[in-house]
């Protein structure tokens, strides 16, 4: 009898705590900005702001490179999102023609690299978890671990601010070793490096 009503005492606990996480406030998709990518040359590129910058085929050089020789550098246009923590950009090297106008692309490459670490606007520097076994939920597996109890669940995600990740806290269960997933929201990725 004692285990039958501790069977409904961590099923009463596991609909509170999802009843929680449905009920708590969540965090504004397009706050913020990534405001920093390393590149896996080490490379550091920052976010230029919102005012105005170079444009071409319709997308924005949002982040300037710190290139070590050469042409100027930049971050063009949004990233994509391949599987779970894989990033792709498009990194283009601008040129003012001797003769003529404004700036064109002279040298273009696409940057296809996994996020081996992340910096969220909450503060949490999260490394990636491997491509091995890890928890699983119903928003994706733990890509990321934060600490002991934060990670980021599922692929990331991209928007012409940069990039987003869903945070959440690990919660053990008393009696055995099941985990579940609380307090998930989007947050922004404020620096991302990639290897």
């Amino acid at each position: 009898m004692k285990s039958y009503w501790r069977g409904i005492s961590s099923l009463v606990l596991v609909l509170a705590l999802a009843l929680v996480a449905a009920c708590a406030p969540r965090a504004e998709t397009g706050a913020g900005v990534t405001g920093i990518v390393v590149l896996p040359s080490l490379e550091r590129c920052l976010y230029v702001g919102d005012g105005a910058t170079l444009s071409f085929d319709g997308q924005r050089l949002d982040w300037t490179c710190e290139s070590p020789v050469g042409l100027p550098r930049g971050l063009l246009g949004a990233p994509e999102i391949g599987f779970a923590a894989d990033v792709r950009w498009r990194l283009v090297a601008t040129e003012r023609p001797a003769v003529g106008g404004g700036f064109v692309i002279g040298r273009e490459e696409i940057i296809e690299a996994r996020a081996e670490a992340l910096v969220l606007e909450t503060g949490e520097t999260c490394r990636f978890a491997g491509e091995g076994a890890t928890l699983a939920f119903e928003l994706g597996r733990v890509n990321f671990t934060c600490g002991e109890e934060v990670v980021v669940v599922g692929d990331l995600r991209a928007d012409a601010r940069g990039l987003l990740a869903v945070r959440g806290t690990l919660v053990r269960a008393d009696d055995d070793d099941s985990f579940t997933l609380v307090d998930a929201q989007p947050v922004r990725v404020t620096t991302v490096t990639l290897e």
